[in-house]
């Protein structure tokens, strides 16, 4: 058995995400979620949207129940897709980028990042920085 992600190492990824969002002057919502896609970690910074709250948590809940990048599973939702709609499942999804999988050396999901405030691209980039 592997034990999720714990509050130590993601307080770190908040710092990383942070530091990331000031050098890009930014101000974002980052949400890191346990395996089970439970809030463990929450920061809002100074001046972020209140839009990106909800937004970082559904994206860091996206990619923990589907262990993919968000982004990922985006491009298989949109019209026509075999993933069309699936954002209305599982109390809501998002299929924006900047959600994350946290995954061990084994490449076990342990976790999952979420960033909002920025562009989809501009959030993907400060979630990377996180892991």
């Amino acid at each position: 058995m592997h034990w999720p992600v714990t509050l130590k190492p993601a307080r770190q990824m908040l710092d990383k995400g942070i530091a990331k969002a000031m050098q890009m002057q930014l101000s974002v919502c980052i949400a890191i979620v346990d395996s089970g896609s439970n809030l463990l970690a929450f920061v809002r910074m100074d001046d972020a949207v209140p839009g990106a709250i909800d937004l970082a948590q559904r994206k860091a809940r996206t990619s923990a129940l589907f262990r993919t990048a968000s982004a990922e599973l985006g491009a298989l939702s949109g019209p026509g897709q075999s993933l069309w709609s699936i954002e209305q499942s599982n109390g809501g999804l998002t299929s924006f980028a900047g959600g994350l999988p946290i995954v061990d050396q084994a490449g076990r999901c342990l976790g999952a990042i979420g960033v909002s405030g920025g562009t989809a691209v501009e959030d993907e980039i400060i979630a990377r920085a996180c892991l």
